[in-house]
């Protein structure tokens, strides 16, 4: 599909001046995934992202409907109005019905609103206070995925049915098209943003179905990072040789923390990819190894890609993310100096750009500067109460520096925030019982377990403490529900005997 003036209307990072002559986006931009705070979890658009990760999400796009095919491709206004542009291509017969909108063409002598496709299809929101836009993933509403996820639905929008519950509108709904509704894709997508044991499965399944957009296999994708195994690492393999660009880049980008075997097993091929986004994050990817590591046919080109990755972020200086990408490289490189420049100068352009200050308190702590790194932490959670990962990332600084009590207010926040997790609570468990709050800790163990039985090290801590406090029935009742998944286990075993 030619991509053509899409590069205009997507967020992104730009690499370099636009080529309208190309056809593949990533040659020219990275769009955004699916990402919290930029997303509801179904993939509607929550902040301001313009339009085409919506419309890569569409049923029009995975069919090659272009832009053109609706707007005028230099005014952009529309080929023609109302239903009648949908309906060069959707049979009028079926779709431009009232047995299918089940909304009369007038309302009270005038034309109905309830009536027109984008009404149901394209809900539209005002953003940045002026800018008046529909959304163009083009979906069917989703009643059920509102009552479950809390993600917005056209026929409760504003103008709309706004002014009924949620139960009422669904209620309708149900009675018109029926009860049973398709899985969707952001059941699991939000699953796999509270880091849900159970959603890696789902993501798992996801990542790999050619049916589904590009844009939300990787995010799915992207989302299981955070479920670290040989499995998980066998599919970012796979997938670094996927037909679509964007799925090979962020398949690298799982990858860039791997050990430095599979970064070059893996990773160093990509130094040749025909899409230059995925050349360029292979790079990246690779910075932190040393050109000594590297075959000496890919030294070269490595320092090729590499610099053009630097060009590209230096052509959008004028943005906090380029000068935070250029700290990574830098400290990656070794070079701390320029890493703190750079984080510095994106907290200049945007003193809320967090991940820069997050970089930049782990910099400090990695040179032994701790006063400095929890300044820079304390900031982040102060301005940013819902950034949990910050929380959690100063209650471990505070366990290194011997405070506990404030390595257990943190982690307890994160605990909180970061429910799926089980080593956040775990780690805050191991704050507790430094503060000697057993109960409170055996409470936490007890969550984790329930979370993850088959856990060895949550196990032997909480069997510990029951010995520790001589309760040995309770140890004994924990040995036989963990023998029940590990028949073979040891030391349960023995505990067990007991």
């Amino acid at each position: 599909m030619y991509h053509g003036r899409i590069t205009f209307h997507a967020r992104r990072y730009q690499l370099g001046d636009n080529n309208h002559d190309n056809h593949e986006v990533l040659d020219v931009m990275v769009p955004s995934l699916l990402d919290e705070g930029l997303y509801y979890p179904d993939g509607q658009i929550l902040e301001e992202v313009y339009v085409y990760g919506s419309y890569t999400q569409s049923k029009m796009y995975m069919h090659n409907v272009r832009c053109s095919d609706c707007h005028d491709m230099h005014s952009l206004n529309l080929h023609a109005e109302g239903n009648e542009l949908c309906l060069q291509c959707h049979r009028g017969a079926v779709y431009d019905q009232p047995s299918h909108q089940f909304h009369k063409r007038e309302h009270e002598g005038k034309p109905s609103d309830g009536y027109l496709c984008v009404k149901c299809h394209m809900p539209g929101r005002t953003y940045m206070g002026i800018d008046y836009r529909l959304d163009h993933s083009l979906r069917v509403p989703r009643l059920d995925l509102s009552l479950s996820l809390g993600t917005p639905n056209s026929c409760s929008s504003v103008g709309c049915h706004d002014d009924k519950e949620l139960s009422w509108v669904n209620d309708a709904y149900t009675r018109w098209y029926g009860q049973t509704r398709p899985p969707h894709y952001g059941e699991v997508i939000a699953g796999g943003r509270q880091g849900a044991p159970e959603a890696e499965t789902p993501l798992h399944t996801l990542a790999e179905d050619p049916l589904v957009p590009a844009i939300v296999r990787a995010t799915a994708l992207s989302q299981l990072r955070q479920y670290p195994g040989a499995e998980i690492t066998e599919l970012f393999s796979r997938l670094l040789d996927d037909d679509d660009a964007l799925i090979r880049h962020t398949a690298i980008r799982s990858l860039e923390n791997s050990d430095r075997d599979t970064r070059l097993r893996l990773i160093a091929p990509k130094l040749y990819d025909p899409v230059k986004a995925v050349r360029i994050e292979a790079a990246v990817a690779l910075a932190g190894l040393g050109d000594d590591e590297l075959r000496e046919d890919d030294r070269q080109r490595f320092a090729e890609v590499l610099e053009d990755y630097q060009q590209d972020m230096r052509y959008n200086g004028d943005f906090a993310p380029q000068h935070y990408n250029l700290g990574n490289l830098a400290a990656a490189l070794g070079d701390d100096e320029r890493a703190v420049s750079h984080y510095e100068a994106a907290l200049a352009i945007d003193e809320q750009f967090f991940p820069a200050r997050v970089n930049l308190a782990m910099l400090y702590n990695r040179r032994g500067d701790n006063d400095q790194a929890v300044a820079q932490l304390r900031r982040v959670v102060a301005a940013h109460p819902l950034q949990y990962e910050a929380a959690y990332s100063l209650g471990l600084l505070y366990a290194e520096m011997g405070d506990f009590e404030e390595a257990a207010v943190q982690l307890g926040r994160a605990a909180d925030g970061m429910a799926g997790y089980t080593r956040v609570r775990y780690n805050f468990e191991l704050a507790l019982m430094k503060l000697g709050r057993w109960a409170e800790a055996e409470q936490a163990l007890l969550m984790v377990i329930e979370l993850e039985p088959g856990n060895e090290p949550y196990f032997s801590t909480l069997a510990n403490l029951y010995l520790g406090f001589g309760m040995q029935q309770r140890a004994r009742q924990l040995a036989e529900s963990f023998l029940a998944l590990h028949p073979d286990h040891q030391a349960a075993a023995e505990l067990f005997a007991k």
